[in-house]
């Protein structure tokens, strides 16, 4: 079970001897339902983005790149993967490091019951789950990462692994970060992971892991800012590989609202039980009856989404002093 409170460097690294700026996550009894950690950077965040398609193709050497800004992943021998990258190898790597973040990641092996993991994803075929959990398994085992820092507080890497090996054995998950990846693990932030994202259905509502993904990163971002709760139509569009580019569909059957607004405003209302959700502009005013008569995707593609969430951990900045000469 996870310790509260929780603390962490709000910029993830190693800080100096002196005063030390630190944020303290706090998860009350009646939030761990709702809310688990999770170590995360801007790698993993980006990573959690990236979906290969029916499309995607390996090149000469069997290989498949993939790139969402400056993260760049390599999935090897990718002709043996089944599917690839999907939103359920994402929730198990998610499943995975929150084990690693409630036990403190002082390991770079990680153990995670089956029957815990089909609890939390509400799934309830043993047999299915085995085969999926270890397609997903192979995937890993054969993924590469490469980062280009943009700011001093994050870490640059080329070319690591994520998982040196991962198996199931008497229905347990055994999985092992490799050990460059598991040192800049432990130097994460944690932000509070909303356990409603264990049990979307991919199917029925293929953008809202990757909506409440995106909005729960930007909350735990700009927690102290008067932009927390407010996030841009545009940026939830670009974190969704599940939604066809306006472009592709005008070029195709121009059915925009269709085919975009109306998944979109779908999604987001899958997340009902998780916050509520309101168009506004920029300056958080609400929409005009006329905006909203002519509303198209124009008008749409320049507005922002409001978010009152039904419960949030609370975060608190404070100060600690270490004595001179620790460690």
């Amino acid at each position: 079970m996870m310790k509260t409170p929780v603390e962490i460097g709000i910029d993830g690294i190693s800080q100096p001897v002196g005063s030390i700026l630190k944020t303290e996550l706090q998860i009350n009894s009646v939030s761990r339902n709702k809310f688990s950690i999770m170590r995360q950077s801007s790698a993993t965040n980006k990573l959690a983005m990236l979906k290969t398609t029916n499309t995607s193709e390996a090149d000469g050497n069997d290989m498949l790149k993939m790139e969402n800004g400056n993260l760049s992943v390599t999935l090897e021998n990718f002709s043996q993967l089944g599917s690839g990258l999907k939103a359920t190898t994402h929730r198990l790597i998610d499943a995975i490091m929150i084990r690693s973040t409630e036990t403190g990641a002082k390991e770079e092996m990680v153990c995670l019951a089956l029957e815990e993991y089909m609890e939390m994803c509400g799934l309830k075929n043993l047999k299915e789950t085995r085969k999926q959990v270890n397609t997903e398994l192979k995937t890993l085992t054969n993924m590469k990462l490469s980062f280009s820092k943009s700011s001093n507080r994050e870490q640059s890497f080329s070319d690591i692994k994520l998982c040196e090996s991962a198996c199931i054995k008497n229905n347990m998950i055994f999985f092992e970060f490799s050990s460059e990846f598991f040192r800049i693990l432990k130097y994460m932030p944690v932000m509070p992971y909303p356990m409603k994202l264990f049990s979307l259905n991919h199917k029925k509502n293929p953008n809202s892991y990757y909506f409440l993904k995106k909005i729960s990163e930007h909350k735990k971002m700009n927690y102290f800012k008067k932009n927390a709760d407010t996030i841009s139509v545009k940026t939830l569009l670009d974190c969704t590989p599940e939604l066809p580019k306006y472009d592709d569909v005008i070029a195709a059957d121009r059915a925009v609202a269709r085919r975009i607004i109306e998944p979109f405003e779908r999604d987001l209302n899958e997340l009902g039980d998780v916050f509520r959700w309101e168009y506004c502009h920029t300056n958080g005013t609400k929409l005009f009856d006329y905006e909203l008569e002519s509303f198209d995707y124009h008008v749409f593609y320049g507005l922002m989404i409001r978010v009152k969430w039904k419960e949030y951990p609370g975060l608190q900045k404070k100060t600690t002093k270490k004595k001179a000469g620790a460690v």
